[in-house]
């Protein structure tokens, strides 16, 4: 069996979509992060990745927050974008200003509100909140139009990525495919990458991977792009996870 690294999204994929359950993924977690390294990639701040490290039982593994802006590889190896939180708070801001847009932004929001959008207890929600080098955007009453709006007049060095609920705006130098890339040095060059996600900004961390998994997720269409080598679920997560990664395991 080829030595593998194993990346993955979270909501939505080894977490449920809805309930942010994964307790029937803990005993394959188990077995698995024994050989393999399991590296949580996802638009979730650090903090909140670390708080899922410890629940999941995999302190000190690598990770992936911010959907690429910060990376964590040890306390000596880490990447950090070269745009900070506050540059592009301000920027979306001017848009919504100069164009009359109605989106709100995370950091715009409290932790109860936050809290009342997203499920997440008050605890997470503060975690969530910790966002460094990115921004949330909550689309107004016409986010088609809204989103027209920013990716034609976003500045060159910024980019929008869509996740399973909300949409990101992060540094054109950041996303997961060159997370997937820059933690690839760490390890020998045969190891077998094996992606597993369910949205729109996990596309390029799956086509960054010999083998995808896309975990079927409940109120959209099954993720569709080009692969050869790409495994679609029959279950939504958390039970999609552990079906996806042992097609390719069992292999």
């Amino acid at each position: 069996m080829p030595d593998y690294l194993i990346f993955t999204d979270l909501d939505g994929t080894l977490l449920g979509h809805d309930t942010y359950t994964y307790t029937e993924n803990l005993e394959l977690i188990r077995q698995l992060k024994r050989r393999y390294p399991i590296i949580l990639c996802s638009s979730k701040t650090a903090l909140e990745i670390k708080n899922l490290q410890k629940k999941l039982g995999l302190v000190d593994m690598p990770f992936v927050a911010e959907n690429g802006a910060y990376i964590f590889f040890n306390s000596f190896y880490q990447f950090q974008s070269p745009v900070r939180q506050a540059a592009i708070t301000e920027a979306l801001q001017q848009l919504r200003i100069q164009y009359h847009l109605n989106f709100q932004l995370f950091s715009e929001y409290t932790s109860q509100q936050i809290a009342e959008l997203t499920g997440l207890s008050l605890a997470e929600s503060c975690q969530a909140l910790q966002r460094l080098y990115s921004e949330v955007i909550i689309w107004g009453s016409n986010p088609q139009y809204e989103q027209q709006i920013i990716a034609r007049h976003l500045a060159k060095n910024l980019h929008i990525v869509h996740g399973g609920r909300f949409s990101h705006v992060l540094s054109t130098a950041c996303d997961k495919s060159i997370a997937v890339r820059w933690l690839q040095q760490f390890y020998p060059a045969e190891a077998v990458r094996i992606g597993l996600g369910d949205s729109e900004n996990d596309i390029d961390m799956l086509k960054a991977c010999e083998h995808a998994v896309v975990v079927k997720r409940p109120y959209k269409p099954v993720l569709q792009f080009a692969h050869n080598s790409v495994y679609y679920t029959q279950k939504m997560a958390p039970a999609g996870w552990k079906e996806g990664l042992e097609y390719f395991l069992q292999q």
